[in-house]
């Protein structure tokens, strides 16, 4: 099977796809920031609303392309200030099922986007 490359906006800047569907089956999630869907813009706030932003696109954005939290298997978060990580942690575990927590990796001290907090690269499987 082929891969599905799918790119949101695009924008000579932002040289990758948003997501790369392998197998009709894995989904690869580029870096998630917390912004506006429809917008695109970013909306920046505390740790905890950048969190719950992002993992609250992330639940709209898996359903559009036939998966859902559940299937989440693999997590990459960047925090700007490692600090931000227990805050971070205390938003992100009410997005998932405490049996089903991804697999993760927490990078601190990063420089990201803009003034995002957060940034998330996921990888989930469809339903």
């Amino acid at each position: 099977m082929d891969n599905e490359y799918i790119v949101f906006m695009e924008d000579e800047a932002q040289p990758y796809s948003d997501i790369v569907v392998v197998d009709d089956k894995f989904l690869f999630l580029a870096g998630l920031v917390s912004e506006d869907l429809e917008t695109r813009d970013e909306a920046y706030g505390t740790i905890e609303f950048e969190t719950n932003r992002i993992l609250d696109n992330l639940k709209v954005i898996l359903e559009k392309y036939g998966s859902d939290m559940d299937h989440v298997v693999k997590i990459d978060v960047l925090v700007s200030k490692w600090e931000y990580k227990d805050a971070m942690n205390k938003e992100y575990v009410k997005h998932f099922k405490k049996e089903k927590l991804p697999a993760r990796i927490c990078y601190g001290n990063v420089a990201i986007a803009g003034e995002c907090k957060v940034e998330m690269a996921v990888v989930a499987t469809k339903k």
